[in-house]
């Protein structure tokens, strides 16, 4: 009896150590995550350069209606002197301007722990389609906002002309 216990021990310590997760410190895992670590590292100090983080600014709402196309620009901060907008012969429509910081580049505890606030020069161009009516181009500048509204004209299609056939 004392060896079917003894073998019943040794068996079920086996089958536990069979099932057990063994940790094991890998060195690819550690190369693995300390690259990602870097790439994690590098990616957020580059794209958190302005230029880079700010590529889609001023955020734009564009609509699509019947009749018009309408864009609202939000400019908020930026003064109206500092804002351009034109449009060339392919209907693409062009916004620069300057978001001027009056802000010092501290606070009284010292330096930022983050920075979102956008400020400095940016410019952003939007393909318009070719029915728009660029003389009758309309713009209004209220609380932070460009709105612009440009109306759309009917495209007529031509007739296709049927050729007999002999």
């Amino acid at each position: 009896m004392k060896k079917f216990t003894k073998a019943l021990l040794i068996s079920s310590l086996g089958v536990a150590l069979y099932a057990a997760p063994i940790f094991v410190n890998d060195p690819i895992d550690d190369e693995f995550a300390k690259m990602q670590q870097y790439l994690n590292s590098m990616l957020q100090t580059h794209l958190s350069a302005p230029a880079i983080a700010n590529y889609n600014y001023p955020r734009t709402n564009i609509q699509d209606t019947k009749d018009t196309i309408i864009l609202d620009f939000d400019l908020a901060g930026i003064d109206k002197k500092n804002i351009k907008l034109s449009i060339d012969e392919n209907n693409v429509l062009t916004l620069e301007g300057k978001k001027e910081s009056k802000v010092e580049e501290k606070d009284d505890k010292g330096e930022y722990v983050r920075r979102e606030i956008f400020y400095g020069s940016f410019h952003r161009a939007i393909q318009l389609p070719e029915n728009i009516v660029q003389e009758k181009l309309k713009t209004k500048y209220e609380n932070g906002v460009l709105h612009v509204t440009i109306p759309k004209k009917e495209i007529k299609k031509p007739k296709a002309k049927i050729i007999p056939i002999n």
